[in-house]
């Protein structure tokens, strides 16, 4: 019941004194008429008065005006008694549960009774009863809800009518190895058991992170010039190392990371190279004949300096790849060739969340049965449309817990393994690179959680994972000149390897939160892998990279549209590795 002793105290908070009788009657009888309490048509004068009237004080007049704009369009429909049940339940918030139902039909006609305006009623043979013609298009494929979250609108389980209408799935779109023309992607013994290790000094799902301190990035950004440069003079047996800011009259080898002398993007006037202790000195390229640099790779360098003020280079050096590990105790003699296969994030499309390429993806898996599958993501993407827009009606974790419970229960009666490495564009998870393992309440016995990026070990057979988009990152800042020409995606790959480091680009891209004592220790190689998977927006492709076969099989979903997913399979025989590859259309 409204008191206009509740009214007074209201208006007092707000700085509103000595309100006259008539005036709190006539708010009492507004609070009746449009089931409101005090407090809520306090607020509502005052954001009147203020924008209509500049905060004058109520009378009967303005309350008058106020009435007619805040609440005039809500009596005019005002239900009728009889209809005020029904419309009660049409104002309240709705959430729309994606639920599998006893059949299609039903679940199309569930989604198309809550745009309807007519209700209707069932008959005894199950059919609707109306009195207009059923003018709806001929029922295709009704949206899958089995990674579908809950949303407040519909429009977020409704499915992708570019992705059905695809005509390309299966094909595949980049090939490598000679027995891919003969393999058939089913394994030979469904019965082998793979071992997934994880190297000890893994990155752990507890780590803290964004601790540094500048004396200790200092001392990190200089640690990896000494290291890399060693590597680097003693592979090419070159001179010792000397400062590079000093005069030398004579050709002279110097170390440093490569960095650009502005916020711009890099170019060939604007290179600096820094050398220990944030010694840095211009570099001059002129003389060198072929070059491929971005900001912070390590390089040595052989030129001369004579007055102290400019490195005119003669020579680059950035190579400073590793060795393979020992010879895999894998072998496929007995058991038949591994099949791999990956899938990387964003996982739905960007119009909806159903997920139907990842439904497709494993049912995929149902069907060849692979050894083991590698799944990348981001899996709840936070640059999705729905998501920045605050569609789902649960919370990240929540929602993909139900995804990965999707994708485990139905493998839990095959023989497949099943690693996953996060993103830091994953939105339940850590925005920082590198980026811890997935935490989940619910335990699988086929899943192996892994940080990004990531070095894995299979009976010796190692493979290298990361989710981020190094070589999209790279391609935007690298700098090249090369006489003979060269292949371009091969050589933004390469300086990975090169560089020993899953992410040698520095400063990063801006998506990028780096930390950079966890880049250094957990975002570098140790040995050269076997495989290698860097997922891109780039176009897809396998290449040889000095023995480690490197992957990019795109995304799983691309805009509106699917995307492809990599199939592999690797045969070692007495401790020597071959891979057959494909890129396929999902």
């Amino acid at each position: 019941m409204v008191r206009k002793e509740t009214l007074k105290e209201q208006f007092s908070y707000l700085g509103v004194s000595n309100v006259p009788e008539e005036v709190l009657g006539k708010c009492e009888e507004i609070c009746n008429l449009n089931g409101i309490d005090e407090e809520e048509l306090v607020e509502v004068w005052m954001a009147f008065s203020v924008s209509q009237l500049r905060g004058a004080d109520p009378t009967l007049d303005t309350l008058v005006q106020m009435e007619r704009k805040e609440f005039g369009k809500k009596q005019d429909h005002q239900p009728q008694p009889q209809q005020q049940s029904s419309r009660s339940q049409e104002n309240t918030l709705v959430i729309y549960v994606g639920k599998e139902s006893g059949s299609d039909a039903e679940l199309e006609d569930n989604i198309l009774d809550s745009y309807s305006s007519t209700p209707k009623a069932k008959n005894k043979c199950g059919r609707y009863d109306d009195h207009t013609p059923d003018t709806r298009p001929a029922r295709g494929r009704s949206p899958r809800a089995t990674f579908s979250p809950a949303s407040f609108s519909p429009t977020v389980a409704t499915p992708s009518s570019k992705y059905r209408a695809r005509t390309n799935k299966g094909d595949a779109v980049c090939t490598y190895g000679e027995k891919c023309r003969t393999t058939d992607w089913y394994p030979e013994n469904t019965e082998f058991q793979l071992v997934i290790q994880l190297p000890y000094s893994h990155m752990p799902s507890s780590t803290y992170y964004m601790f540094n301190q500048l004396r200790d990035m200092a001392r990190v950004l200089d640690e990896i010039v000494y290291h890399l440069g060693q590597e680097i003079v003693s592979k090419f047996s070159l001179e010792e190392p000397q400062a590079v800011n000093l005069p030398h009259q004579s050709q002279f080898v110097g170390v440093g990371r490569v960095c650009c002398d502005s916020n711009g993007r890099l170019n060939a006037k604007s290179i600096v190279l820094e050398s220990f202790a944030g010694k840095s000195v211009p570099m001059d390229l002129s003389q060198v004949e072929n070059f491929s640099l971005f900001p912070g790779q390590i390089i040595v360098v052989e030129g001369e300096n004579p007055l102290g003020s400019k490195l005119c280079a003669k020579q680059i050096y950035s190579d400073a790849s590793l060795p393979f590990p020992p010879k895999p105790s894998l072998s496929t003699e007995e058991n038949g060739p591994m099949q791999i296969v990956v899938a990387a994030g964003p996982f739905t499309q960007s119009d909806t969340l159903t997920y139907q390429p990842l439904q497709d993806f494993v049912e995929y898996i149902l069907e060849h049965k692979p050894h083991l599958v590698i799944l990348i993501g981001p899996f709840i993407d936070a640059t999705h449309p729905h998501v920045v827009e605050g569609m789902l009606a649960e919370t990240f974790l929540a929602f993909f817990e139900k995804i990965v419970d999707g994708i485990m229960e139905p493998l839990k009666k095959l023989n497949t393994k099943v690693l996953m490495v996060p993103s830091c564009r994953d939105a339940h998870h850590h925005a920082v690179y590198p980026v811890p393992p997935y935490v989940l309440r619910k335990q699988y016995a086929k899943l192996t959680l892994a940080p990004d990026p990531c070095v894995v070990d299979i009976h010796g057979l190692t493979i290298g994972v990361t989710s981020t988009d190094v070589l999209l990152h790279l391609g935007k800042e690298e700098i090249s000149q090369l006489r003979l020409g060269s292949d371009r995606l091969g050589r933004i790959a390469g300086h990975i390897l090169s560089q020993q480091c899953f992410y040698p680009l520095y400063p990063p891209a801006e998506e990028i939160n780096l930390d950079l004592e966890l880049w250094a220790k957990y975002a570098s190689l140790e040995v050269m892998p076997h495989i290698l998977i860097l997922p891109s927006d780039l176009r897809c492709f396998i290449k040889n990279l000095n023995g480690c076969i490197t992957v990019n099989p795109e995304h799983l979903a691309k805009g509106l549209v699917g995307g492809n997913f990599a199939r592999l399979e690797v045969s070692c025989v007495k401790g020597d590795v071959n891979v057959s590859a494909q890129v396929v259309k999902i």
